[in-house]
């Protein structure tokens, strides 16, 4: 009877195995896809001010300032890993402490906002 149940246990922990590496090998490739997809070209820039952020506060158009930019961050919405509500709340506010707090330094998620990026926040 021990002749029967290794194998099986070996052929479940290498089909086990098996389909973890495929899961995350196509976690990083929908990383990758993102990133590629948000490297479009941003809106023609300007400069606005706090009160032109202001009125792009709602989930259709959703405008925030983060370290002195003005970014247009609608179309990041539905795509933030972190649930729409994380994005929600920075709309026509400053956000620049809670994008600093949660990804202070981070070279992916600048890489995306800077695709996001309308303008620079006048005085």
């Amino acid at each position: 009877m021990n002749s029967k149940i290794v194998p099986a246990i070996i052929g479940l922990v290498v089909i086990g195995g098996a389909g973890a590496l495929v899961s995350w090998q196509k976690g990083e490739r929908e990383n990758q896809n993102l990133v590629q997809a948000m490297q479009q070209p941003a809106v023609q820039q300007g400069q606005y001010s706090l009160a032109d952020v202001a009125r792009h506060d709602n989930e259709s158009d959703c405008w925030s300032t983060i370290n002195g930019g003005v970014y247009d961050l609608t179309s990041w919405i539905p795509r933030h890993p972190g649930g729409k509500q994380a994005i929600l709340g920075l709309c026509g506010k400053d956000g620049s402490a809670a994008f600093n707090v949660q990804h202070g330094g981070g070279a992916q998620q600048a890489a995306i906002l800077a695709t996001l990026k309308v303008g620079t926040l006048t005085q």
